[in-house]
């Protein structure tokens, strides 16, 4: 058993064996929603216990890793914006600053308001 993640979702793979190919073949079996990686009663109906304890470990994982991304980026924010206005401020009005730009100015509001909250 294997897991993609594709654009929302984590989809479950077996992987079988073709006796007549002499090939593998990859299957998807089911797959859950990236933002509530729980796996529901369906899926485990279609999962063994092994195939389910591997999930569990993967997502669980995987969460702990965007935990630590999370943490990461946010004390490493400070250094890394003092970067960014260095590389802006030597880059002037080009058109690679204006694409940054427009992708971080969004992502800095939203950031604002929820240092206010606090």
């Amino acid at each position: 058993m294997h897991f993609r993640t594709r654009k929302n979702v984590i989809q479950f793979v077996r992987t079988i064996y073709n006796q007549e190919t002499k090939k593998p073949k990859a299957m998807v079996v089911g797959s859950i929603p990236l933002g509530k990686a729980v796996i529901n009663d369906e899926l485990r109906t279609k999962l063994s216990e092994e195939e389910i304890v591997q999930a569990e470990t993967w997502i669980k994982q995987q969460h702990h890793t965007t935990l630590l991304k999370e943490e990461l980026a946010a004390l490493t924010l400070a250094d890394t914006l003092t970067l960014a206005n260095n590389w802006f401020s030597r880059q002037g009005d080009t058109d690679a600053a204006h694409i940054a730009a427009v992708d971080i100015l969004p992502a800095l509001q939203l950031l604002r308001k929820t240092l206010n909250k606090l």
